[in-house]
């Protein structure tokens, strides 16, 4: 049923125009989408690509930002300085650096980088609260009639912290980490309820804490906070992405489901979908949350709209046929389906440490980043080197994918050449990235790769430090693989 959301907001709202992909704001409004608003709809089908892999969702994608960016170019230093609102800038470039990593288009990732570095520059500031980024600028704040005062909000620093930890992920420069976690820890000093896992909306210059909830903040965080966790292996983070997971179910649903009719919302749930949906699939949680996902999902279907299949923000509550409602209200429900599998899955994927069944080493990447770096054998320590991201693919096929390098594991040019060692290369989820994971009866694994047909093989050594290569299979236990 992801799929068919998906298809039916794309029927509803996707529009083609003079060699431009945008889409249309309402059903009844075709002008393009605005600004921030765009960048939402767009990361809804970055959802449905991370569910898929599929080449023409890539195509959509790398389509839907290139038009973006024709129409909000990231110039100079300054970019989109006419935007005093650091949250808006922060949707634009999470959509961006989402982007560059699906696609490998630099353009995306350029623009990321400029509006990141523009609106850190300007918004962070210590004066007031110990750090923080401002949500609107004070120069912006003091031109509005009537003239107000600034605040940090959640929504600017989460949305614009992990912009700056995905960066990290794409380039290695260690600043963009700093960055990260630095706002990551004024957040939780400020605005997080440690005992809860509240996340409270802002607070004023004067200290005062706007205690105020809302899902998409919750959810920001929660993603946020799992992204550390990964990057880092940092238990606390993990911790507070486990409470907000748990306030978020527990306080701001009702009767279990997320569901909001206020006509004021544009997105309401579509973050908390993804950080739902990556903690649950990274860290094996599918037995503790599957069914309450579930539950949310099956009311998304439920309550869909007759006519056109797609579903507002209210999940508990019939779609209106109001052609008035804008793209945004339906996208937090197309999310959500992005994540929850129909039927639960079983255990398979999420991280894994990827041992030898012969010699007990672990498939390593010797924390060596780049295009064509070794993916070797070592002790099993279970460090980042040692941990792999597994997701699945539309054709059940799987990406495994290093969590030091952020890398994934790749045959080369799909050569289906015995003893051809294997390498790390950016992520394209292209056949030769594409791994079989195939459950013996004696329950190890015999991993074999999509575009060679050669199985994954440690090459007989007991050395630390060996090239893993691949082999036709012969089922010896070189090629006999344990996930832990």
């Amino acid at each position: 049923m992801a799929e068919t959301m998906y298809n039916a907001f794309n029927s509803a709202f996707l529009t083609r125009s003079g060699g431009d992909v945008f889409y249309k704001t309402a059903l009844n409004n075709a002008d393009k989408d605005g600004t921030w608003s765009a960048s939402l709809d767009i990361l809804g089908v970055e959802d449905a690509y991370e569910r898929t892999g599929d080449p023409e969702k890539k195509t959509l994608l790398n389509d839907l930002l290139t038009t973006w960016l024709k129409f909000n170019p990231a110039d100079g230093q300054n970019p989109w300085s006419w935007d005093g609102w650091n949250d808006d800038i922060g949707w634009f470039t999470l959509a961006l650096i989402r982007g560059y990593q699906m696609t490998g288009n630099q353009a995306f990732l350029d623009a990321a980088e400029r509006g990141f570095n523009y609106a850190f520059q300007r918004g962070w500031e210590t004066q007031h609260n110990g750090g923080g980024i401002w949500e609107e600028n004070p120069e912006y704040t003091a031109k509005e009639n009537p003239p107000r005062q600034a605040t940090k909000e959640a929504l600017a620093n989460d949305s614009l912290g992990k912009v700056g930890c995905m960066i990290y992920q794409s380039t290695h420069d260690e600043g963009y980490l700093r960055k990260g976690q630095q706002i990551y820890a004024w957040v939780k000093a400020n605005l997080v309820d440690s005992k809860t896992g509240q996340v409270n909306t802002g607070v004023d210059q004067s200290g005062k804490v706007d205690t105020g909830t809302a899902v998409y903040n919750q959810g920001t965080f929660l993603d946020y906070a799992n992204l550390l966790y990964e990057i880092t292996g940092n238990q606390d983070y993990y911790d507070d992405a486990k409470r907000a997971i748990d306030f978020g179910r527990n306080s701001l649903t009702t009767n279990g489901v997320f569901n909001n009719d206020q006509g004021y919302l544009n997105t309401w749930a579509d973050e908390m979908a993804r950080g739902v949906g990556h903690f649950v699939r990274d860290n094996h949680l599918w037995s503790e949350y599957y069914t309450w996902m579930k539950q949310n999902a099956d009311a998304i279907l439920q309550n869909r709209r007759t006519d056109l299949g797609i579903t507002w923000n209210a999940w508990a509550q019939p779609t209106p046929g109001d052609n008035a409602l804008t793209a945004n209200k339906f996208v937090s429900a197309m999310a959500w389906l992005q994540f929850t599998p129909e039927t639960q899955v079983n255990e398979t994927g999420g991280i894994r440490v990827i041992t030898n069944q012969k010699t007990g080493m672990a498939i390593d990447s010797a924390g060596k980043y780049g295009n064509g770096s070794p993916v070797i054998q070592w002790g099993k320590t279970a460090s980042l080197n040692q941990r792999w991201l597994l997701t699945q693919n539309s054709d059940y096929s799987w990406n495994i994918v290093n969590l030091a390098t952020w890398q994934s594991l790749d045959c080369p040019g799909g050569k289906d050449t015995d003893s051809l060692p294997m390498v790390q290369w950016f992520s394209g989820r292209d056949n030769n990235q594409r791994w079989w994971i195939d459950q013996q009866e004696d329950g190890t694994y015999k991993i074999w790769n999509k575009a060679s047909e050669k199985s994954l093989d440690n090459g007989g050594s007991a050395n630390n430090g060996a090239a893993l290569i691949q082999f036709g299979w012969n089922g010896n236990e070189n090629q006999r693989w344990l996930l832990q």
